[in-house]
């Protein structure tokens, strides 16, 4: 049987509705085959290749048809031919008629659409013609409509049966699609986190270069001078010493901020207004840029992605203010506007105001703006009425609750 089966792959893919037809076609073939060679019936031969070839066909089916092998059309033709000589061979089995049902399950799984169904109705005409001609008009009128009945049953079902394995075999396909897709998203995505990590090395590299690296390039040049001057000129040497200094706190500050960035900025445990708090505090010791702070009481719970939003726009905004703008005071706050169902994050500091181009937004505030599109808030950059600049954060969300407001200085509890 192995050997049969490995010469005949078709076999290796039989469905579960083609081996029921299968067994069927066997139920039928036995008690008329048994009774033919009992009977020593001189057709027994002949109805033993008959029905050989009819379930050999049945067996090979769905891949002879389904590889064109064997044109639809011509399989059924073949298999109607079969049942007609079996029900004309003596003694005239009827039950052999039971065939036409496995065919009119073929015929609306193979050939689909309204012209199946005159298959079917070919096998109740032949069916009529059957019982007819052995068992008279009467017998034939009564068989007629439970036969028809089974035809079109047997037939809606497999269609249906049918339509649900291709549906199947569709939705496993894009599945397969989806899971493909996903995997390479993954991959993109692994991709888009390490250019973005490279990114924020260059920039942090180029930070250090352009602010710690001058400043200590300064301070060797100084002190080189005021070496060669303390014996000559000590009062300038002393000077000079004294700009080293400055330089070296400069350093220092700039250093403290650069490591504050590169801290771990959001833990999943953390609500956005203990990293706020945090966020500022650190900056203001590293700055020494007094930092006062208003959060609305008992924010809801944002989403990570309003989080991540909400505190990468705070930093950026702290950095440009330590950089830029020449500032003593900063003033941040994290409040509801109830009426505009939204969360605003506002910076506002004492500095020197909005720098020249401020249309033209740098890398950091392009990105709190595109931040801000995703979640389809808006970004404002403007000129504090008194004096320095302002930059609002202001994110959309499906609900708020009144909540309290509680202002705060860094230090205070929350």
């Amino acid at each position: 049987m192995k050997e049969f089966i490995e010469r005949f792959p078709a076999f290796k893919k039989i469905s579960l509705t083609n081996a029921s037809g299968l067994l069927a076609a066997v139920a039928v073939a036995t008690p008329s085959l048994y009774d033919h060679f009992n009977l020593k019936n001189e057709y027994r031969w002949i109805a033993l290749g008959l029905f050989f070839i009819f379930i050999f066909l049945l067996a090979i089916r769905e891949q002879a048809v389904a590889n064109r092998h064997l044109p639809a059309k011509v399989y059924l033709t073949i298999q109607t031919i079969l049942v007609l000589s079996l029900l004309s061979l003596p003694p005239n089995h009827e039950f052999v008629i039971i065939l036409f049902f496995i065919l009119s399950a073929e015929a609306t799984t193979i050939d689909p659409g309204k012209k199946s169904y005159l298959w079917i109705a070919l096998y109740t005409v032949v069916t009529a013609i059957v019982f007819f001609i052995l068992e008279g008009f009467q017998a034939a009128l009564y068989s007629l409509p439970i036969y028809a009945g089974g035809y079109f049953f047997f037939g809606a079902f497999s269609a249906s049966a049918a339509r649900a394995e291709v549906a199947r075999a569709e939705s496993q396909s894009l599945l397969e699609d989806l899971s493909i897709a996903h995997e390479k998203l993954q991959r993109y995505a692994a991709q888009a986190e390490e250019l973005a990590v490279s990114e924020e090395r260059n920039r942090l590299a180029r930070e250090m270069h352009d602010t710690l690296g001058h400043r200590l390039t300064v301070s060797i040049v100084q002190l080189e001078g005021a070496e060669r001057l303390v014996d000559v000129e000590p009062k300038r040497a002393q000077e000079m010493v004294a700009t080293v200094k400055e330089q070296m706190r400069a350093a220092l500050s700039e250093l403290r901020q650069a490591v504050a960035t590169l801290r771990e900025p959001l833990q999943a445990d953390l609500s956005i207004t203990n990293a706020l708090k945090s966020l500022g505090q650190n900056f203001q010791v590293a700055t020494e840029i007094e930092v006062t702070m208003a959060f609305a009481h008992n924010i809801p719970q944002l989403p990570n992605e309003y989080r991540v939003a909400i505190y990468r726009a705070a930093q950026e905004a702290l950095t440009n203010i330590q950089r830029h703008a020449q500032a003593k005071k900063v003033r941040m706050s994290l409040l509801l506007d109830k009426k505009e169902n939204r969360v605003d994050l506002t910076l506002i500091d004492d500095g020197i105001g909005l720098p020249e181009k401020a249309d033209k937004l740098g890398f950091g505030l392009r990105g709190i703006q595109e931040r801000a599109a995703q979640l389809n808030g808006i970004m404002r950059l403007e000129a504090n009425p008194d004096g320095g600049a302002k930059i609002c954060l202001c994110l959309p969300l499906p609900s708020m609750k009144e909540n309290k407001t509680t202002t705060l200085k860094t230090g205070d509890s929350l």
